[in-house]
């Protein structure tokens, strides 16, 4: 009779065992270098990049501007150039000094206005309409800008140590909704076209009476133009989707 006999069972050597072991490992090693490098290509092929915004002045003329004496105008006509691929939202921000002045303007033009020791900016900003010079005449901070401009709720700021204001304007359409500037594009109008150096009375130092002199000719009385933009792009949901002025001036304060 013949006797069945169960099949015997191979035994793996060590050696082998060991072999696929380590087989296992360099794969699950493999897939997770393979998904490091892919994450890692995707994070380079996302680069940052700024946007390339232009302030011109087609109109200045810095020896015009260093020779300025009260009651001048001087031709300056601020305006913003896209020269990126990308349409973007745009904003001038202008730093005017300020002092504790006099005017005297005995101009019949300009209504002989007098102020006596008033705080205003040493200059206004002048806008064209034709032929005529259009300038705020109230005794205070007030400025005129050219259509396509708004300047922002909450300025100018006012800088007691600098002793400047500080102006913040939106480019903008007629709703006052942001226009944004298209690629390779310039904004229509400048936000002004010159500034108006006020008349101010020269004074000497009083101590006595507390009054200093009148200029100070060691502080810079310059103003300061500096453009600022963002892309349409970059104001998805998450980074605040809106036009609204003010709103985006803070997303732009925010990032940088």
């Amino acid at each position: 009779m013949v006797q069945s006999s169960a099949p015997k069972k191979r035994r793996r050597s060590p050696a082998l065992t060991a072999g696929l072991v380590l087989l296992f490992i360099a794969i699950v090693v493999m897939v997770s270098l393979a998904m490091f490098t892919s994450y890692d290509s995707v994070t380079n092929v996302l680069p940052a990049r700024s946007l390339d915004i232009i302030l011109t002045e087609t109109e200045w003329d810095p020896l015009q501007g260093q020779d300025a004496v009260p009651n001048s105008f001087i031709p300056k006509n601020p305006r913003i150039k896209n020269n990126d691929a990308a349409d973007a939202f745009v904003f001038l921000k202008v730093t005017v000094p300020y002092d504790v002045m006099t005017i005297d303007d005995n101009d019949s033009e300009k209504g002989s206005i007098v102020y006596s020791d008033t705080e205003l900016p040493y200059y206004k900003f002048v806008t064209k309409d034709g032929q005529d010079r259009n300038y705020s005449r109230q005794p205070d901070n007030t400025q005129l800008i050219n259509e396509g401009w708004l300047l922002l709720s909450g300025y100018p700021e006012r800088n007691t140590q600098d002793k400047t204001y500080t102006y913040v304007y939106a480019h903008v359409d007629a709703s006052n909704r942001l226009l944004p500037l298209m690629s390779g594009h310039t904004t229509a109008n400048a936000l002004f076209d010159e500034i108006y150096m006020l008349n101010f009375r020269e004074r000497e130092a009083d101590p006595a009476n507390g009054i200093s002199e009148f200029p100070d000719y060691s502080r810079d009385v310059s103003v300061r133009v500096e453009a600022y933009g963002i892309q349409t792009g970059a104001l998805k949901p998450g980074n605040g989707t809106t036009d609204d002025p003010l709103e985006v001036w803070q997303i732009l304060q925010d990032l940088s």
